[in-house]
């Protein structure tokens, strides 16, 4: 049998980049190219990783021609990009990959449309999927005014707030506002965190506490693989990534999501989520346009996105295993659960955590056989400690390529 792909996978200080690794190394047999920030990144030590090397983050203004620098060494067959700002990054910059690389994004105009939350709204209104109501050009209107005492009236709360585009980097771009003395507090730090500083402010969606999500993989709008399932705890702990999810078929969501991508004619990976009224419908929250941070669900049941989508793009359909995805299955992410309770101490209690993530028989998102990776902190935790200096840091993102071969 000839070897298999070399795939180099971005976005290395990601734990969804050690389950993309780990799944084309079994399904393809392929030899992985993992790039992170420092040597410290993740992905750099994972034993599904053969090849590590250390480019910047995104948004650093070397990011590009470093990972030029990557492809010229590595030659891989196709680039993966994990995250949001590695894939915006590449979209920009896509026709002038070169030919030996692919990579399967959408388009320009289609990934535009992912990323700005309005623009998202807009088209579904118009395939006739519901949005939540939308209040934003009325508190505009309110903050020119000055904000004064009781204009907040006008609003009916709770309200939900969160940044227009898609920012990437893992901060906190959005809050539920029940207490209207809290409104312009969060308003004004959710501006400060939006990329654009500007924020959406719309109903909350209060008939369910839980989160509908349908992943889909697209190849010219045609919907080749999807998954549904329903995030019971996220962190934060509304509008958040998942820390308890459970499969679960949803045709009516499963039917929404791919409408909403066959509109774009979209190509790769997305995850569309929605929430639901009191009454049971549907209301669509947003375009995830990457793999998503639950991915390891979809993964561990055989909803395998990456390794169709790496199949698919380079023409290697026959060398996919035979496996039927499984309908039911539960996971938890302990350790997201665990970090966001170190940040927020005062709010969270410790023995509630724990309960949430250690359910009897249902199995953690961490790969016993790969701990060295997966015990490795975030790399804003590895900043702070001694052995890994802020300087350290900037001195390892500016090096070319460092290669660690396995």
């Amino acid at each position: 049998m000839p070897p298999g792909p070399r795939v180099l996978v971005l976005d290395g200080d990601y734990p969804t980049s050690l389950t993309i690794a780990r799944e084309l190394s079994a399904d393809l047999e392929a030899t992985i190219v993992g790039a992170g920030t420092t040597r410290y990144s993740r992905l750099c030590r994972s034993r599904y990783c053969d090849v590590a090397v250390t480019i910047p983050s995104p948004d650093d203004p070397d990011y590009i021609e470093a990972l030029w620098t990557v492809l010229e060494a590595t030659r891989p067959q196709i680039v993966l990009p994990v995250g949001y700002e590695s894939a915006a990054a590449i979209e920009s910059t896509r026709d002038e990959l070169p030919a030996y690389t692919a990579v399967c994004l959408p388009g320009p105009d289609a990934f535009e449309t992912a990323a700005d939350k309005t623009a998202t709204m807009g088209l579904a209104e118009r395939v006739g999927i519901e949005v939540p109501a939308d209040y934003s050009s009325l508190v505009e209107t309110l903050d020119a005014e000055g904000r004064e005492r009781g204009a907040l009236e006008a609003l009916e709360f709770p309200l939900f707030c969160k940044a227009r585009r898609e920012a990437g980097g893992g901060g906190e771009t959005t809050a539920r506002v029940v207490d209207p003395a809290r409104f312009w507090e969060v308003y004004d730090r959710l501006e400060e965190a939006s990329p654009t500083g500007e924020v959406l402010v719309q109903e909350s969606i209060d008939g369910s506490s839980v989160t509908y999500g349908c992943g889909l993989f697209c190849r010219n709008g045609a919907v080749e693989l999807r998954m549904a399932h329903e995030e019971l705890r996220s962190v934060p702990r509304r509008g958040g990534s998942g820390t308890h999810l459970r499969l679960r078929p949803d045709p009516a969501l499963e039917s929404a999501a791919s409408d909403l991508l066959r509109a774009l004619e979209w190509d790769g990976v997305a995850l569309v989520e929605c929430k639901r009224r009191a009454d049971g419908d549907l209301v669509l929250m947003e375009i995830n346009p990457k793999f998503w941070a639950s991915y390891a669900l979809a993964s561990a049941h055989g909803y395998r996105f990456a390794s169709r989508l790496v199949a698919t793009t380079l023409g290697l359909e026959d060398r996919l295993p035979e496996r039927s995805p499984e309908p039911t299955g539960e996971m938890t992410f302990p350790l997201r659960e665990l970090y966001y309770y170190a940040r927020n101490r005062k709010e969270e209690r410790l023995l509630e955590c724990v309960r949430a993530v250690a359910r009897p028989g249902v199995p953690w998102n961490v790969d016993r056989s790969d701990l060295g990776a997966w015990l490795t902190p975030p790399a804003t935790v590895l900043e702070r400690l001694p052995t890994v200096t802020a300087g350290q840091k900037r001195a390892a993102d500016r090096e070319a390529v460092a290669f660690t071969r396995r």
